[in-house]
Order: structure tokens, then C-alpha cells, then sequence
């Protein structure tokens, strides 16, 4: 699993590990083992025989059958290829405009030969006086000065993003001080930049989202643009800059109405300046040096809603949870593992607002610290994975019904803990028990009650083909039954039942031993 387990920016999927924890689509099953072609194929031929049987017998129900697609590249696609060729081929180079097409189709070409490296001066140049919006160039190595200097022909263009265009330098920064109607701009990942590329961004009065990460740009820089940056800038990243403190004290005067300030891996010591920042709501210090005593002036900020605190230096996740545990928090980023035990746990009963909880690896986390998550009544995504977590811990998940998302993997719990717990969630979709304790009972006592799973990680289990056969969830649609004890007739079986699975893993299958079985199943 990477560092971020909550996600920076608190994207809106939870990240689960990936050790065989977290089901991969279908598009990925090619790269992590077997798909059992030939249960595949026998289970084609049933579903082919049964739907024969069901024309002979009308009285009986037919099930709605999965929508298929074509393979027909629809009419817009075609049409796409046809324009780029004609943009692109010498032998008909266009010598016309394109000014006048609608935005969405001129942002669609633009797309197209930015994804086939075809995007030169010349051939953005055809789009001028096109209403174009929206602009990305991430990571395309052609992106130089020269063909920023045709942004000036888009006055309307309202998104522009240019992370990790390493060829770029201030100077090309200079055209972007024509859009007037900027809102969204992503330098992130542009080495060359420096301080003076921030003297084109004054002037740009509608910019509401600015990332600056990994630039060269310092507190001196900082503190010149933000005496005339614009009050609408509410999304400021400065992950892996230059910046410390001496940037953070003018932001209160110059951004009142900052919402998002991210300052991972800077020398950021003193957060107490954002105490007065009152709109903050989502703020990210990962790995910075911030010391205990700044961090405690915001323990009674009034709107900081989502913070992430991995990685400090000087502070212990105890000591963190602690100062934290009195914000209307909806998701937190914990500190680091080795720092976090059952003591600092029990200061999260307090955040009643949360939505998200990361405790994989938390390896100091025991039933005891877990008696917090009895209060934590919102929570949607919870992962205890490779925790110290058994049947008494999983007592205290029980009030949580809005749960969705739910990681047991590589924990000790058994069946019996399981099946009483997720009998509880009526909203669970994901569900993650490989390499726990958990046999066939599990799924006739618990798992064949979740109606809503989606989901469902078996792997390194005691499955057999008995808790198979009962395991008939209309709406699974992903399955890993990796390592346990089922047969490929099985998962045949298993397939023409449930027509919806479109990835199953199954390999590494082997019969089990009798001392291999939970006590429920031997």
C-alpha cells in the first residue's frame, strides 16, 4: 500500500492494501493469476442450456440479463479519427481554422493529439478564437514555451493544467497572464519554476485553485504574489516547496476564504497563523516539522472538517489524536503506525462527523482501542487490516449501519465474530476477509445476508465448495476465492448461478486438510 491510505486530497474511493486485499477489475485479472478459463467456458455452456430450458417452460421467471456491449466504434470516435488524420497527415495539411467548433469538440481534438504526441505550435494554433475551456496538458514532454505562447488565442479557457511539463520555465509562464478568466492551474511537478513564474499569475482575478507542488518557489516568492492574490483563491498546494511559516502568516489577510491548504514535506514548523484562517476546512501537514504547541491552536479550529497528519516529526500519533480528537473532523489521515496505540485510539470517540478510517497496519491496535469505532456512527469505510482485531472487536462495529466499505484482512477473526457483525450492515458493499480465520459457515450465517455486497474477498480463507454452493449474491459482481479450499467445479457452479460475477480469482486452489478447517467446519 503507498503512503496514502486516506488519500491526499481525500479522494472519494478508499485505498485498500495491496497485498491480495483488495479486488482488482476486470481489465487487471490478466495480471495476478489465473482466471479458469475452462470453468469459464463450462459455465457459458450452462447458462447457454438453461436459458433453453426456461423457453420450454414460460411459467417460470426469467432473470434480467447484463447488457452487452458493441464493438463498433461509435460515430464520434470515427469522426474524431477522421479530423485528426486530416489535421495531422502532410499529404492534406489543413490550412483552415477550426475557431469556430463547439467547445466540447474542439477540448475532444485537443485531447486526441495531446494522447498521440501530435500537439505542436502550429496545430493548436488551427483551434484560435475556439471557445475552448478546458486545457491538459500533464506530463506531455512536447509541452515547451514555444507552444504556450498560442494560449493567448484562448481568453476563455477557465482550466489549465501543466504538472509535470518539465521543459517549461518562468518565461512561458508568461502567456498565462493573458487569461483573465483562469480558475483552475496545476504547475505541480515543474522544476524550473521558480519565483518569478508567480509575477504572471498577478492579475488573474477569478484563479480559485493554484498548485504549486515540487517548484522552486520560496517564501520570499510567496509573500509578493499573495499581497494581490485574488480573495477567490480557496485551493492552495505547496507540497515539496520551499515554503515555512514565513508564508503561512500572510494568509490570513490575503486568503480569507481558503478552504484547502496543502504543505506536505516543507519546513513548515508553526501552523498556529491558520487558527485565524477560519474557513479552512481540509489541511495537510504530512511530513513537516510542525511541533506539538503550534499544532494545539487548532485543536479548536471551528471548521477544519479533514486533515491528514501522517508522517510529523516532532509530535506522537498519541499526543496528535489527543489534540485532534475536539474538531468536526470527516476524515483524518493518522499519524504514523509505530506512534499510535490503544490510548490515542480511544480519543477518536469523540469525532462523531466521521466518514473514513485507515487503520491497516496499526499493529498496536487491540480490541481494547477499538471500543472507540461504538461511537464513530457515521463511518462509511473502515479497514482494520493486520490489526490486532478478533470477535470481542468486532463487537463494537455493530452500531454502525451506514457502513459500506469494510477491511478484516489479515486479522483473527472467525466466522462466528463475522457473521454477527456483518448481519449488522445492511449497507456493506466491500468486504475484505482474506487470510482471516473464516470458513463455510461465514457465508450462510452472515455473508448470504449482505444483499448489497458488491465485492467480496475470500482469499487465503478455509472455503470449500460447501460454503460456496450457498454463497448466491445477485448482485457480487467480484469475487477472490484465491487459495482456499474450492474446486474448479465449484466456481463453475458458482458462475452459472450468479451470471452478474465478471471477475473471479481462483487460483492456488488445493483441497484442505481436516487441521487446516476452523473448528466450526471440522
Amino acid at each position: 500500500m503507498n503512503g496514502h491510505r486516506i488519500r491526499s486530497g481525500f479522494e472519494p474511493q478508499h485505498q485498500w492494501p495491496e497485498q491480495g486485499n483488495r479486488l482488482r477489475p476486470g481489465a487487471e485479472d490478466g495480471h495476478g493469476g489465473p482466471q479458469v478459463p475452462v470453468a469459464a467456458g463450462r459455465a457459458a455452456l450452462e447458462r447457454l442450456q438453461r436459458g433453453s430450458r426456461e423457453q420450454l417452460s414460460p411459467s417460470q421467471p426469467t432473470a434480467p440479463r447484463p447488457a452487452t456491449t458493441s464493438a463498433v466504434p461509435s460515430l464520434l470516435t470515427m469522426a474524431t479519427r477522421g479530423a485528426i488524420t486530416l489535421i495531422t497527415a502532410p499529404s492534406r495539411q489543413y490550412a483552415g481554422s477550426l475557431g469556430s467548433l463547439p467547445p466540447r469538440v474542439a477540448e475532444r481534438l485537443v485531447m486526441e493529439l495531446v494522447k498521440k504526441r501530435w500537439l505542436r505550435p502550429r496545430s493548436l494554433e488551427l483551434f484560435s478564437g475556439c471557445s475552448l475551456g478546458s486545457l491538459v496538458l500533464d506530463c506531455y514532454p512536447l509541452t515547451t514555451n514555444q507552444l504556450l505562447l498560442q494560449l493567448s488565442a484562448f481568453p476563455s479557457l477557465h482550466h489549465l493544467s501543466l504538472a509535470s511539463c518539465r521543459l517549461l520555465t518562468d518565461s512561458g509562464l508568461e502567456s498565462v497572464s493573458h487569461l483573465k478568466k483562469l480558475q483552475h492551474l496545476n504547475l505541480a511537478a515543474c522544476p524550473r519554476l521558480t519565483d518569478r513564474c508567480l509575477s504572471s499569475l498577478t492579475g488573474l482575478n477569478c484563479l480559485s485553485h493554484l498548485t504549486l507542488d515540487q517548484t522552486k518557489v520560496t517564501d520570499c516568492g510567496m509573500r509578493d504574489y499573495l499581497e494581490s492574490a485574488p480573495s477567490s483563491l480557496v485551493h492552495l498546494s505547496l507540497n515539496e516547496t520551499a515554503v515555512s511559516e514565513g508564508t503561512l502568516v500572510c494568509l490570513p489577510r490575503a486568503l480569507p476564504h481558503l478552504r484547502l491548504l496543502s504543505i506536505k514535506h516543507t519546513q513548515v514548523t508553526d501552523v498556529s497563523a491558520l487558527r485565524e484562517v477560519t474557513a479552512l476546512h481540509t489541511l495537510c501537514l504530512d511530513h513537516t516539522g510542525v511541533t506539538e504547541s503550534s499544532l494545539q491552536t487548532l485543536g479548536s479550529h471551528p471548521n477544519l472538517s479533514s486533515i491528514s497528519v501522517s508522517g510529523l516529526q516532532s509530535v506522537s500519533g498519541d499526543s496528535v489524536l489527543h489534540i485532534l480528537s475536539g474538531l468536526p473532523l470527516t476524515q483524518l489521515k493518522l499519524p504514523s503506525r509505530h506512534t499510535v496505540s490503544d490510548a490515542g485510539l480511544l480519543a477518536l470517540a469523540g469525532l462523531h462527523r466521521l466518514l473514513e478510517l485507515d487503520l491497516t497496519d496499526y499493529s498496536q491496535a487491540t480490541d481494547q482501542g477499538l471500543q472507540c469505532l461504538a461511537s464513530l456512527t457515521r463511518l462509511r469505510r473502515l479497514s482494520l487490516s493486520n490489526t490486532q482485531v478478533t470477535d470481542v472487536g468486532l463487537m463494537y462495529l455493530q452500531p454502525l449501519s451506514s457502513l459500506e466499505e469494510l477491511c478484516l484482512d489479515r486479522t483473527r477473526v472467525s466466522s462466528k465474530g463475522v457473521a454477527q457483525c456483518v448481519c449488522g450492515l445492511p449497507r456493506l458493499q466491500v468486504l475484505g476477509l482474506a487470510a482471516t480465520l473464516v470458513g463455510d459457515s461465514v457465508v450462510p450465517r452472515g455473508l448470504a445476508r449482505c444483499r448489497q455486497l458488491i465485492k467480496l474477498n475470500l482469499s487465503r480463507t478455509r472455503l470449500t465448495d460447501t460454503g460456496l454452493k450457498k454463497l448466491r449474491l445477485w448482485g457480487l459482481s467480484q469475487l477472490s476465492v484465491e487459495g482456499t479450499g474450492v474446486t474448479e467445479a465449484g466456481v463453475t457452479e458458482l458462475l452459472a448461478a450468479c451470471p452478474n460475477i465478471t471477475s473471479i480469482r481462483a487460483g492456488n486452489l488445493r483441497p484442505l486438510a481436516l487441521d487446516q478447517q476452523s473448528d466450526e467446519e471440522a
